[in-house]
C-alpha cells in the first residue's frame, strides 16, 4: 500500500515541474524577442539645434537618461563621427540651468543601444 501512495506522490511531482517549466516557459514567451534597453545617452550630453557647424546649443540631456531618437543626419565631425541623431530625452535648459525636456542633435557616439530610424528630411 505504501508503494502505491509513493508512486502518487512521485507522479504529482513530475507534474508540478512540468507545469512550473511550463510557466516559465510562457512567461519567456510573452516578452517580445527583440526587447532590448532603450536608447539613452552615455554621458551628460550636449543638444545642438543642427548638426552643422555652427551650431546653437539648445539643451543638455543628463547621463544615463533614455532618449528618443526621432532621425539621423550626416553634419559635423564630433566625437570620431559626422552622423548625428535627432533626439528627445529629460535634460536641462542651458540658460537657467533648470530641468527641462529636450529636443536637439547629438553626436551618434554619445547614445547608446541606437535603434535604426530613418533619414532627418
Amino acid at each position: 500500500m505504501k508503494s502505491n501512495h509513493n508512486r502518487r506522490l512521485r507522479r504529482w511531482g513530475r507534474m508540478a515541474a512540468v507545469g512550473a517549466a511550463g510557466a516559465v516557459l510562457a512567461l519567456t514567451a510573452a516578452s517580445p524577442a527583440g526587447a532590448a534597453t532603450s536608447p539613452k545617452t552615455n554621458s551628460l550630453t550636449p543638444a545642438y539645434d543642427s548638426p552643422f557647424a555652427p551650431q546653437a546649443l539648445v539643451g543638455g540631456i543628463f547621463g544615463g537618461w533614455p532618449v528618443t531618437m526621432r532621425c539621423w543626419r550626416d553634419g559635423a565631425w564630433a566625437n570620431g563621427t559626422n552622423r548625428w541623431f535627432f533626439v528627445e530625452g529629460g535634460g536641462y535648459n542651458p540658460f537657467t540651468g533648470r530641468p527641462a525636456y529636450v529636443r536637439g542633435f547629438v553626436s551618434a557616439n554619445k547614445i547608446t543601444n541606437q535603434i535604426r530610424v530613418d533619414r532627418c528630411r
